[in-house]
């Protein structure tokens, strides 16, 4: 299993950082995704079922995600996600925001990548660890970059 969890500040206020996790944003913060389908209950809540398609490579895929996790406050927003990547992973992915005074919120990013059966666990073993930190490090960067221009 792969396991992470970064913080970082941002300074944008709360409100303006989440905007960026509703659904119609979507491909601002994952330009790979293709379509973000409603299937099941409202978009912001939780146990609201999603028919997600992006593009791996030259092929295009399609995952039912799932918000497992859900709270928004107004000094605290959470949206938390899994699916299951074929049959070889299960995908957990959580983000917090945190208020911290009026322009500056803590962006959390967590997750997991577990493998389902030995090819699974043993493709994760042999992933690169510099590129998840960078794969992560840069979904990090967009979320600010992408709050900084609101």
């Amino acid at each position: 299993m792969v396991k992470w969890k970064e913080e970082m500040m941002i300074d944008a206020d709360i409100e303006k950082v989440w905007s960026l996790f509703r659904d119609e944003n979507i491909k601002k913060l994952m330009p790979k995704v293709e379509e973000h389908i409603l299937l099941e209950n409202d978009n912001d809540q939780l146990g609201a079922k999603h028919a997600q398609s992006y593009h791996e490579g030259s092929q295009l895929q399609t995952y039912i995600i799932e918000t497992v996790g859900y709270a928004d406050s107004p000094d605290k927003k959470l949206k938390q996600t899994q699916f299951d990547m074929g049959q070889s992973f299960t995908v957990f992915y959580s983000f917090t925001l945190v208020k911290d005074g009026e322009n500056r919120t803590k962006f959390i990013y967590e997750g997991t990548n577990k493998g389902k059966g030995l090819m699974g666990k043993a493709m994760l073993l042999s992933g690169s660890k510099k590129k998840r930190q960078q794969t992560v490090t840069t979904f990090m960067e967009r979320v600010r970059d992408e709050a900084l221009r609101l």
